[in-house]
């Protein structure tokens, strides 16, 4: 095996220029005890792109994707923020117009707080899944220019929302998917937040579990959830739109098959 690992340490709010590699991608901005200046942020200002490895973006506080790629030839793609939390800050936020690339593998993103999501692609042959978890926040769409999330399947964790941003006018803005099949769950009972997708195609909702196999704890046992007091959910697709496990909500249950 030749492939290389390329390793680097990043100081704060350290912008990355453009970097190639043809092995493993490891970027990390890590934490240090800075409550009150949260400013261990992993900022991305250019392309990052292996030719054959896996990408892994940490940081102590955010990940700030302001321009360019990130791109592998199949391997998968990471994002970690607030890795080694110890001052309850990091959110994922992609600028419009950015993107992730992983030409079939998996891409996973997870912050504490809010993730904003502009463009991850997994699509290949075959296409991976897009896993995105916000512990303490809302997955958000980044922006109506193009399609959030591209994969086989996506598998949504969030505490405030899911195409909600509590703090935005209008707070509900479908996050935009071309995916064959959903899990999500909203978790947060309060504060309050809605459960909002659209999707390019055909869909299935199914549980996280079946997907992929994965023992989740606790486990899901639902397709999608949202247990905000009043929280509602609004997923619309192309038909056939096909439900094989619960769908659970306190509010409203919408779900749309359109011919498109």
């Amino acid at each position: 095996d030749t492939a290389t690992t390329e390793i680097y340490t990043l100081s704060l709010h350290d912008a990355l220029p453009i970097l190639t590699a043809p092995g493993n991608i490891t970027l990390d901005a890590q934490e240090i005890s800075d409550s009150g200046t949260w400013a261990d942020d992993l900022t991305l200002a250019a392309n990052v792109a292996s030719s054959a490895g896996n990408i892994f973006l940490y940081a102590g506080d955010d990940i700030l994707q302001n321009s360019g790629t990130v791109s592998t030839q199949g391997g998968t793609i990471t994002a970690t923020a607030a890795k080694g939390d110890n001052d309850n800050s990091g959110a994922f936020t992609q600028t419009v117009g950015t993107s992730f690339t992983s030409t079939g593998g998996n891409i996973t993103v997870s912050a504490y707080g809010n993730a904003a999501i502009a463009d991850l692609d997994a699509s290949g042959t075959p296409n991976g899944n897009v896993y995105v978890t916000s512990s303490n926040g809302a997955i958000t769409d980044a922006g109506d220019t193009n399609i959030d999330i591209t994969a086989n399947a996506a598998v949504l964790s969030a505490l405030t929302g899911i195409g909600y941003d509590s703090t935005a006018t209008p707070k509900d803005n479908a996050l935009d998917t071309a995916v064959t099949y959903l899990a999500a769950q909203n978790i947060g009972t309060t504060p309050s937040g809605n459960i909002n997708i659209t999707n390019t195609g055909a869909l299935t909702l199914e549980d996280a579990h079946t997907i992929d196999s994965t023992v989740y704890t606790p486990l899901w046992n639902y397709s999608v959830k949202n247990a905000a007091s009043g929280g509602s959910i609004n997923i619309s697709a192309a038909s056939p739109l096909t439900v094989t496990d619960d769908v659970l909500a306190a509010g409203d249950i919408t779900l749309r098959s359109e011919e498109r």
